[in-house]
C-alpha cells in the first residue's frame, strides 16, 4: 500500500526539534526513504551536528538497503541516540523489537491507522482480543487502536509519550 511521503511534515518536524537531544547525536532512520524530515530538522535548527543513517527498502542515498527489521535485530542499537520509526502505517514489529533489544534513546514513531482503520493483530492481541473477536468485527476496533498502542506502550516502560495528532495519524515520541 502506498503512503504519502512527509504528509503533516511541519508537525513531525517540530515533534522532533522539540525532542532531540541537545548535542551532537545520531539518528538511525528506520524507515528513511530520502531523509527528507531529518534533513529539514536541520536547516530549521541550524545545527550541523545531526547524523542520520537510513534504512529502506529501496536503494536510497544515505540509506542501507533492505528489511528494516532485520537491521534492527542486528545492528548495534547503543551506537543510535535516536530511532526514528516514521512508517506508513504502525511500526508494531520494528518498537517490538527495540524493545526485546533494551534499547535505551529517543524513539520517534508514527502511529497511522489505514484501511478502515485497521490494526497489526499483534498489537490487538496484546489487549486480549483474538482472532475470533477481530474477524467477527475488524473495524470494531479502530476507535481504541490508539489507546491500546499507548497502554502496550507502558507495558514495556515507557512513562510519557510526546505527540502531535490528527484523525488517526499520530506522531509521537519517547524517551527508554
Amino acid at each position: 500500500m502506498l503512503g504519502t511521503d512527509n504528509s503533516l511534515l511541519d508537525a513531525k518536524v517540530q515533534l522532533r526539534i522539540d525532542h532531540m537531544p541537545k548535542g551532537a547525536f545520531i539518528v538511525l532512520d528506520a524507515f528513511g526513504g530520502y531523509g527528507k524530515t531529518w534533513e529539514e530538522v536541520a536547516t530549521r535548527t541550524g545545527r550541523k551536528d545531526i547524523h542520520r543513517m537510513g534504512i529502506d527498502a529501496e536503494q536510497r542515498p544515505g540509506c542501507v538497503q533492505g528489511d528494516n527489521r532485520k537491521w534492527l535485530k542486528g545492528i548495534d542499537l547503543s551506537r543510535f541516540d535516536v530511532i526514528d520509526l516514521d512508517a506508513y502505517g504502525i511500526p508494531f514489529d520494528q518498537m517490538e523489537i527495540i524493545f526485546r533489544r533494551k534499547y535505551t534513546g529517543i524513539v520517534f514513531f508514527t502511529f497511522i491507522q489505514l484501511v478502515m482503520g485497521m490494526c497489526p493483530a499483534k498489537l490487538l492481541k496484546t489487549a486480549g482480543v483474538t482472532k475470533e473477536m477481530r474477524h467477527k468485527c475488524p473495524t470494531l476496533w479502530s476507535h481504541v487502536g490508539w489507546m491500546i498502542w499507548l497502554d502496550w506502550l507502558a507495558s514495556n516502560g515507557v512513562k510519557q509519550v510526546y505527540h502531535r495528532s490528527k484523525f488517526r495519524k499520530h506522531y509521537g515520541c519517547f524517551e527508554i
